[in-house]
């Protein structure tokens, strides 16, 4: 079953799209207050407006923005990158999320060939995004793979 696609990039695009535009409004809200603070020559008032609006940027920034920007890397890292192959018996199917460059994932380690990994396993990172896989422990599964990141997986 194939994770990504170009419709994933548009999609992300648009929630950008939505996000921007839900911070255009308080933005401008600001802007007007902070133009006639500065025409009435009210500095202390001056001051507050460019402490909250600034405030209101950080915020929005870091809770909403920068988590779509670098689920936007991932996919372009995804997409455009080399892919792999991999076989194996699941070993772990973690439903505990893992935070890496800035996307939760889930893990899943499958016990594979030798030469690619002298342990045997390898480690892969399954997005929480999309759909989880219906994999138990003990499953034979062919992993596709950029890097670590899940692209493609069969039973």
């Amino acid at each position: 079953m194939e994770f990504y696609s170009e419709q994933d990039l548009r999609q992300n695009a648009a929630q950008m799209r939505r996000i921007l535009l839900g911070i255009a409004l308080p933005s401008l809200l600001f802007l007007a207050a902070l133009v006639a603070s500065l025409a009435a020559r009210t500095q202390w008032l001056t001051v507050i407006i460019t402490i909250l609006w600034g405030g209101l940027l950080l915020f929005y920034g870091e809770m909403k923005i920068a988590p779509v920007l670098a689920y936007r890397r991932h996919l372009a890292e995804i997409l455009s990158g080399l892919r792999r192959t991999a076989e194996g018996k699941v070993v772990s199917f973690s439903e505990q999320g893992t935070y890496k460059d800035g996307v939760f994932f889930d893990t899943l380690i499958i016990n594979g060939d030798p030469q690619m990994d002298p342990e045997g396993e390898r480690l892969f990172y399954v997005d929480r995004c999309k759909e989880r896989p219906p994999l138990a422990i003990g499953d034979v599964v062919r992993v596709t793979a950029n890097g670590n990141y899940v692209t493609a997986w069969e039973k």
